[in-house]
């Protein structure tokens, strides 16, 4: 984000329909911030490749292990019919060691369903408002 004294000086221009315009006048509405702004901060964001924030990845990371945890457990405890210290510890260190992995994974997923209801739903209001004009 630039300071005060730094201006944008470089314009990008784009042509989009009534029907997006309006959406993204919506979407950025959403997000209490002016068009511009809202373009420009979702456009960067894109083409950096942001990724989860560091709170967002331990908190997936410790919801992953844990869930892990606890489905191993459950199933050993439901094959054996009793879990052993050394067994639990086992399965406690494998939910460990790949929580980091499989929480990125889940994230980028989250948010690339996001993106993907965003656009759906925004589509969807641009649909109704069609049909609402041809009523």
């Amino acid at each position: 984000m630039p300071n005060r004294d730094q201006a944008f000086t470089d314009p990008i221009g784009l042509k989009v329909t009534k029907e997006q315009f309006q959406v993204l006048k919506d979407l950025a509405a959403r997000d209490t911030k002016p068009l511009a702004v809202w373009c420009r901060d979702t456009l960067l964001a894109l083409a950096s490749g942001r990724g989860p924030s560091p709170f967002e990845l331990a908190v997936m990371a410790e919801l992953t292990a844990t869930q892990a945890i606890l489905i191993d457990m459950l199933c050993a405890v439901g094959r054996d019919g009793k879990i052993t210290t050394q067994k639990a510890q086992e399965i406690v260190d494998r939910a460990h060691n790949a929580k980091f992995k499989e929480a990125t994974q889940l994230l980028q997923y989250a948010y690339s369903r996001a993106a993907k209801s965003r656009l759906d739903a925004a589509a969807s209001g641009e649909q109704t408002r069609k049909e609402e004009r041809h009523e």
